[in-house]
């Protein structure tokens, strides 16, 4: 059993735990199955995050806006979660989504500022 970390932002603790499962395309009609990640949200701050249960340590996501925020997969409004960006070897920058409501994540190449 794994007890709810305190927040990485505000210190406040305990944070909950957040129940995030895959919904999307199971085969065979399989139920909803939980993503491998533990994932946190804090009710003071509004921090949002997971931890991989191999790796321990608190990874921070944020909360999109406008469109960007809602699940195209399943439709969820406000669901979607974004990894801070990363550079991969070829130069490009991307940015892991996941949503928190069905549970799919890609990784998403980031896009550039309109003007930028």
């Amino acid at each position: 059993m794994t007890t709810n970390p305190a927040c990485p932002r505000c210190g406040r603790t305990p944070m909950a735990a957040l129940d995030v499962r895959y919904t999307r395309n199971r085969w065979g009609g399989a139920g909803p199955a939980p993503r491998p990640e533990q994932w946190w949200e804090c009710s003071g701050c509004g921090w949002v995050g997971y931890r991989d249960p191999q790796t321990g340590p608190l990874t921070s996501m944020r909360r999109p806006e406008g469109e960007e925020a809602d699940c195209f997969f399943c439709g969820e409004e406000g669901g979607n979660v974004v990894s801070e960006p990363w550079r991969e070897e070829n130069g490009e920058l991307r940015e892991w989504l996941v949503c928190l409501a069905c549970g799919t994540s890609n990784q998403r190449r980031v896009r550039r500022p309109a003007g930028g």
